[in-house]
């Protein structure tokens, strides 16, 4: 494969992922072991994207790159988003988790009540969540696909402000 041809291909792989994609997943897709070509591959879509586009690359934390629709294009098309899997009451369990974390399920469940479990049990379905068992309860945190999924690199602020507007 051609250089030309290796771009295409990690456009396409982070256009179909739903998630942010990590450097050596990039390596993987072009089959190198060179993380400086990679790199090349990315600074040639970056270019692509900066002459002319309604998308940009963004790299998240930790050597993670997703595709993003710039924020001019977000108004005009918003309407034919798809809304989140997640409803208001999974949504809000979702916030106190991220406020909270790391915080035990019990606990979650007095403050969101005894449908709490259901949320969690979709959340980490969706991969927001993860559970690790303590004792006769599990502790609880956020995913880097949340991070990926939200726009976040692990900054709880913006993570914060975002499920509030979100919960509106």
């Amino acid at each position: 494969m051609g250089v030309e041809e290796d771009v295409s291909t990690i456009e396409a792989a982070m256009y179909a992922s739903d998630r942010p994609l990590s450097l050596d997943e990039l390596k993987n897709i072009v089959d190198t072991s060179s993380e400086t070509y990679v790199r090349k591959l990315l600074d040639k879509l970056e270019e692509k994207y900066e002459e002319n586009s309604s998308l940009n690359l963004k790299e998240t934390s930790n050597n993670m790159f997703t595709l993003q629709l710039r924020d001019e294009y977000l108004s005009r098309v918003e309407k034919v988003i798809p809304k989140t899997k997640l409803n208001r009451g999974a949504l809000k369990t979702l916030a106190v988790i991220a406020y909270k974390q790391p915080i035990k399920q019990s606990e979650l469940a007095e403050i969101r009540g005894g449908r709490a479990y259901k949320y969690v049990k979709k959340l980490k379905e969706l991969g927001f969540v993860e559970a690790e068992p303590l004792g006769r309860t599990k502790v609880l945190r956020t995913t880097k696909k949340f991070a990926g999924y939200f726009g976040f690199e692990d900054q709880m602020d913006k993570i914060r402000e975002k499920l509030q507007q979100m919960a509106r």
